[in-house]
C-alpha cells in the first residue's frame, strides 16, 4: 500500500490487486472440484440409503411370502412402506433376477447433472449381495454397505 496524493489515504497498488485476483483464481480451482465432489457423494448416499430401504423391504417380503417382488412406480414403492417421492436424482427400481434373487437399480436423473452412473445392487441367493457402479469411484466409499 502506498499513499495517495490526496489526503494522505492508504490505497492499493496494481501489483497488490493482481496478486489478490490470482490468489482468489488458484482457491477457485481448489475449491470448485472439491464441492462438486462433496455434492455427488451426498447424492449418491442418498440413493444407497434409499437403496437399503429397499433391500430391507425385499428381505422382509422374501420372509413374508417366501418371494421377491418387482417395482418401479412410486406408488409401488409406497404401497410397499418406501417413500421415493422426495427424491429427484434418482429413479428407482427393483427386478426380480432369473435365479430367485433381486437387482435394485438407481438410474440418474438429469437434475444429477449427466455425471453419474447406475447404481446397482445385486442380490443372488448363495452368493449374497454386491453393489455395482461402472465407472464411478464414489462407490468405493459405499462397499461397506455389503448386505
Amino acid at each position: 500500500m502506498r499513499r495517495g496524493r490526496k489526503g494522505g489515504r492508504k490505497t492499493f497498488t496494481l501489483v497488490e490487486l493482481m496478486v489478490l485476483i490470482i490468489m482468489v483464481g488458484i482457491l477457485a480451482v481448489i475449491a470448485i472440484p472439491l464441492y462438486t465432489g462433496y455434492v455427488e457423494r451426498g447424492r449418491v448416499t442418498e440413493a444407497t440409503s434409499i437403496m437399503g430401504a429397499i433391500i430391507i423391504s425385499q428381505k422382509v417380503e422374501k420372509s413374508r411370502t417366501t418371494k421377491y417382488y418387482s417395482a418401479s412406480t412410486v406408488a409401488e414403492f409406497m404401497g410397499r412402506g418406501i417413500d421415493i417421492t422426495d427424491t429427484k436424482y434418482f429413479i428407482y427400481e427393483t427386478v426380480t433376477t432369473p435365479n430367485a434373487g433381486f437387482k435394485v437399480t438407481a438410474t440418474p436423473t438429469d437434475a444429477f447433472g449427466g455425471a453419474g452412473e447406475q447404481i446397482k445392487y445385486v442380490y443372488e441367493p448363495g452368493e449374497g449381495g454386491r453393489w455395482e457402479c461402472p465407472g464411478s469411484i464414489i462407490l468405493k466409499d459405499y462397499q461397506l454397505l455389503q448386505t
